[in-house]
């Protein structure tokens, strides 16, 4: 005979069951989204053997240099979706971002999370960190990254007013959990990385602050990933040139199934 299931207990799985849910919901809308998406992208085309590299939250006066040098070294482009704030504490560090031949993104002035914040202030941090890369680059930012992948149709239509299309990721090296190894960041990000992903790192940032982790672990990572990818067969290129080959988000009920499995 079955026990009855206390109230606690009960409670307790209903909270479990409702956070999975959540959770599963958001990777599916940050992975894939929802419907045709012509202005959002993840990845590039497959056909082609090659991937791109990102970095969000910085520019960091610590991290990022030891993440440019390795990319200097390696002869690999990158793009670098900068955080306003960061910019300008650290514009000589954007700076060098531009003159190594990298290219830029918007990642909002205070890394805000856009659906909670006003439309006002919304303007504002995309706008006010567009002028702050202009200001210590020279450069204008090609491409707008929502923090954490949560964007709205506000954003959308300020990307397309700014012509910084959105480009989020396919594949995350999940380097911002705390007490992530080397060893998980390489087997995760080499394994899973195929022709046309778009892969996310981070040079800068924190779990609840903006800035203060370490990223040693990324920075311990990145020359056994780059030569991983690379002996999988695949050229890491610069975002654009993977963008010219890059699909809207559009899919099929069967593959909709697929992921529910």
């Amino acid at each position: 005979m079955l026990k009855k299931v206390s109230k606690p207990f009960r409670i307790i799985l209903g909270i479990i069951i409702s956070v999975s849910l959540l959770f599963v919901g958001f990777n599916f809308y940050v992975y894939h989204g929802f419907g045709y998406q012509l202005d959002i992208y993840r990845k590039g085309d497959g056909s082609q053997p090659w991937v791109a590299i990102t970095f969000d939250d910085g520019p960091s006066p610590i991290w990022t240099p030891m993440i440019l040098d390795i990319l200097a070294e390696y002869e690999v482009p990158a793009t670098f979706f900068l955080v306003g704030a960061h910019v300008a504490k650290y514009p000589e560090i954007a700076q060098r971002i531009v003159e190594d031949g990298h290219e830029i993104g918007n990642h909002t002035y205070d890394h805000v999370n856009i659906p909670t914040t006003s439309t006002l202030e919304l303007s504002g941090q995309v706008i006010m960190t567009t002028l702050e890369i202009l200001e210590a680059t020279g450069e204008y930012p090609k491409y707008l990254r929502p923090p954490r992948g949560m964007y709205d149709a506000r954003v959308r239509r300020l990307a397309e007013m700014l012509n910084q299309p959105i480009v989020l990721w396919s594949v995350s090296g999940q380097d911002w959990r705390p007490g992530v190894t080397v060893e998980q960041i390489v087997k995760r990000v080499v394994n899973q990385t195929k022709a046309g992903d778009i892969i996310l790192f981070h040079d800068s940032g924190a779990l609840i602050a903006n800035e203060g982790a370490s990223r040693e672990a990324t920075v311990k990572a990145l020359p056994r990933i780059i030569e991983g990818i690379r002996n999988k067969g695949l050229e890491i290129v610069p975002l654009e040139q993977l963008m010219q080959y890059a699909e809207p988000t559009e899919l099929t009920k069967e593959e909709m199934l697929e992921l529910r499995e």
